[in-house]
């Protein structure tokens, strides 16, 4: 039996997921230990993760202590794509070859970029796993520019894409000419803690993530003192930070909506506050496959969100478990929340309906499609 278990030990894939930071509190971050955690479960893949930098000596998200981490450079708190990259590809190869890995999986198509160099002549097989999109809006054009050469140079030299969605999938077919070796595989739903409390909906409405101008906070602050001077009785909790927080530390004091306006920083019990809540909000300009929504709709809430090009439409079915809104409309978001909050029956039902949600973006389904793909390769 021993030599059994050590023979199966053996012929276990070496499955290596590749972050920039594996310990930030992203939304990238928690999907991919999700990930990582549901494949370890199956016992039949050997796995790891490098970052290349771990700005936090403890990961924000529960790591599995079987996990073996490891990070290409500890004197550094980030090193930025590009030319940066080129000092980390003789370590980055010494890594790959010292630990016979056969599966690398870029938790971002710009990690190609060092990965496909440091792997070139091995038998590692390069999976990119794109997190945002091929079309996704940043602030500044030139790294606008960089990430769409990123994903030009994975087109044609990664094994395998990833997308997050089918619209996306499209995307970098038609710009990008790649058709044999790209899927799209959607972000599974985080597992949720039901509360004690969770039949109880306050009068209060949710977003999350960070504060950002890509997050669309400068949006959120013109809407949140339409919708709260008008609803006193409603709160507002934003869960996150980022450098766009004063923004909304200015909507408080202006209106004076300390009481109605809760900046909670970042949280790691976002579920038990939308539990309590009765709606979602987002104000994205760009996203992926946005979280906060897939963990909205499995916590039941109704959803109003800008339909940017991917993402939400894929989540949300306009006037049945959430209003898709022309980007960027404020007026036409401000109506929707308005007719939400005056609304419960409406709220009720919507809620009901994120069910059809839940069953396509389970987990286990989810994994499955992985499992598959790391099986062929």
């Amino acid at each position: 039996m021993k030599n059994q278990t050590e023979m199966e030990r053996k012929v276990k894939k070496k499955i290596c997921f590749f972050s920039g930071d594996i310990t930030r509190s992203g939304g990238t971050e928690r999907v991919t230990l999700l990930i990582i955690q549901k494949l370890k479960a199956l016992e039949k893949y050997d796995i790891s993760i490098l970052s290349i930098v771990e700005q936090k000596e403890k990961s924000f998200f529960e790591i599995p202590d079987e996990i073996k981490k490891t990070k290409l450079d500890s004197g550094k708190k980030w090193i930025a794509p590009g030319p940066e990259y080129l000092p980390l590809v003789p370590r980055f190869r010494h890594f790959l070859k010292n630990n016979k890995i056969d599966i690398l999986i870029d938790v971002d198509v710009v990690l190609d970029l060092l990965s496909v160099p440091a792997s070139t002549g091995l038998k590692t097989k390069i999976i990119a796993w794109e997190h945002f999109n091929y079309h996704y809006i940043w602030p500044s054009k030139m790294y606008q520019k960089f990430r769409h050469a990123a994903q030009w140079f994975s087109a044609r030299n990664a094994d395998f894409i990833i997308t997050l969605t089918r619209q996306d999938q499209k995307n970098y077919e038609n710009k990008l000419g790649r058709r044999n070796a790209i899927q799209t595989i959607h972000n599974p739903m985080m597992p949720v803690k039901q509360s004690e409390n969770a039949l109880t909906r306050e009068k209060s409405i949710i977003t999350a993530g960070r504060l950002t101008w890509v997050k669309g906070i400068d949006l959120l602050e013109k809407l949140l003192p339409m919708i709260l001077k008008k609803y006193p009785d409603w709160k507002w909790y934003v869960l996150g930070e980022g450098e766009e927080r004063p923004r909304l530390e200015a909507v408080q004091k202006k209106y004076q909506l300390e009481n109605q306006l809760i900046l909670t920083g970042n949280v790691s019990n976002v579920s038990e506050y939308m539990q309590q809540a009765s709606i979602y909000v987002m104000t994205s300009r760009s996203e992926g496959l946005p979280m906060v929504l897939l963990e909205a709709a499995q916590n039941g809430l109704p959803m109003v969100s800008f339909d940017i090009q991917t993402g939400p439409s894929e989540i949300i079915e306009d006037g049945k478990n959430g209003f898709l809104i022309p980007p960027f409309s404020i007026d036409r978001m401000r109506e929707k929340v308005e007719y939400l909050i005056m609304n419960e029956e409406v709220r009720d039902a919507f809620s009901k309906n994120t069910s059809s949600i839940q069953k396509r973006f389970d987990a286990d389904v989810i994994t499955a499609r992985w499992e598959r793909l790391l099986d062929r390769l």
